[in-house]
């Protein structure tokens, strides 16, 4: 079996595995729990591509249902438009769920400094979490792959912990800091450059085999404001520090990584 075949087998399986351990409670949880639709948009600020010094804007319209008791921690979270994350299952302070998210590679026209290096396509991401929550507190995993695309993506695996707290009736924030993990393939698709690439480079890079390892460590910010029961505001900051092979890529103009967002939602 090639290594394509693995990591669609190794994602089939862990969403098979999510899948099969909800299904009971979700059946349960969905003849009481009250449906809601969010619709909104967000604006994201943050690096041309990933090691760049270089800035982008993007803006996305966001549209998921929402489900639960009044009160309870939010089940859907947004890490990202590659990293949306739905708790299916709830037992206590544990969660678990799919990811799914968007991912837009990198294309060559995003910066000069990419000149010669060829695209990366993006695609479908998919995965899984895991999160536990003790009063203020979290801990949360997670490990997620591109399936469309790419023959391989590789994969994407991270932790974090952090904290919540309710500034005022209607207005909370939350910190968290954890770490990004990434494989070969992954570490290949962004960080490598093949010998071709280095002939081609309008920056003369140097060719570099980039291995899996620890990619990136950080920290974030993010404030929600509920303007009123159906209007809420959102906004973010995040710094990301490249480590390792990441960082000593070529490609890596800059290994510190600065990122901000703004948005909102609406609840029908």
């Amino acid at each position: 079996m090639n290594t394509a075949s693995k990591t669609l087998q190794f994602s089939a399986s862990l969403l098979a595995l999510v899948a099969m351990s909800a299904s009971s409670a979700w059946a349960n949880e969905a003849q009481s729990a009250g449906f809601s639709l969010n619709v909104g948009a967000f604006a994201f600020i943050g690096p041309a591509y990933e090691g760049s010094d270089e800035f982008r804007v993007t803006a996305v319209p966001v549209v998921f249902p929402s489900f639960g008791d009044t009160g309870e921690r939010s089940r859907v979270t947004v890490r990202g438009v590659d990293d949306v994350r739905l708790s299916v299952l709830r037992r206590g302070g544990f969660d678990i769920g799919p990811i799914v998210g968007y991912s837009f590679g990198r294309k060559e026209s995003l910066s000069s400094k990419l000149d010669g290096l060829g695209n990366v396509d993006g695609g479908l991401v998919v995965g899984a979490f895991t999160s536990y929550t003790t009063g203020d507190f979290f801990v949360e995993t997670g490990v997620s792959t591109q399936v469309t695309g790419v023959d391989d993506g590789g994969y994407l695996a991270n932790a974090s912990v952090g904290y919540k707290a309710d500034l005022a009736p209607r207005v909370s924030l939350t910190a968290r800091t954890g770490f990004e993990y990434a494989s070969d393939n992954y570490m290949d698709r962004y960080f490598s450059v093949t010998n071709t690439q280095s002939a081609n480079s309008g920056e003369n890079y140097s060719a570099f085999d980039a291995s899996a390892g620890i990619k990136n460590v950080d920290v974030g910010l993010s404030l929600e404001f509920e303007a009123t029961d159906r209007i809420s505001l959102r906004a973010s900051s995040g710094y990301s520090r490249l480590v390792g092979d990441a960082a000593n890529s070529p490609i890596s103009e800059s290994n510190n990584q600065l990122s901000g967002g703004l948005g909102f939602l609406f609840e029908f």
